[in-house]
């Protein structure tokens, strides 16, 4: 058995291969219900934010190049993005013109929708991360629970992270 990342080519989508050397009695069985997952409501969020993952055409420190942005702005660690309360429950509007993994760090949320559609059978459940495609947007809806304090919210892609693609949430 050979697990695949389809979305890469060459070697780089072999991930991993487990060969099989013996048989064994499988005695095992999966549960009806794996867990129960609280819904978070559209309702219960007392804010809506809007973020546009894109690339940007002034480098760091204003000078010429590409960079990829967060709403038009590379990242600077002197400022907020995003200042959420403790406990409080929001809506985030995610857009991206290329494919971006985006991450929150230390919030967890569950996928609204995906393209003005309900989420697909792969959004259930909590997420930190939602994978979205070249011109998609999805609407998130995060509860900020657990900690005060500054963390990141960035695109997973490293290369798109190292050139600035990443914004600061502050609960306070």
């Amino acid at each position: 058995m050979t697990l695949a990342n389809r979305l890469a080519g060459d070697t780089t989508g072999r991930v991993m291969r487990f060969h099989v050397a013996r048989q064994a009695r499988d005695d095992s069985a999966v549960p009806s219900r794996l867990a129960e997952v609280e819904s978070l409501a559209r309702s219960a969020a007392t804010v809506t934010r809007r973020f546009i993952f894109a690339q940007g055409a002034q480098g760091a420190g204003g000078r010429p190049g590409t960079i990829w942005t967060v709403n038009g702005r590379p990242f600077d660690p002197a400022r907020a993005d995003a200042r959420p309360q403790l406990g409080a429950t929001e809506i985030w509007q995610l857009s991206s013109n290329v494919h971006h993994p985006v991450h929150l760090h230390l919030a967890h949320f569950q996928v609204l929708t995906r393209g003005g559609k309900g989420p697909g059978p792969y959004d259930a459940g909590w997420k930190d991360t939602i994978d979205l495609r070249g011109d998609e947007t999805a609407e998130i809806v995060a509860r900020f629970t657990g900690f005060r304090g500054r963390y990141v919210f960035h695109c997973h892609n490293l290369e798109h992270e190292d050139m600035a693609m990443m914004g600061n949430v502050q609960v306070a």
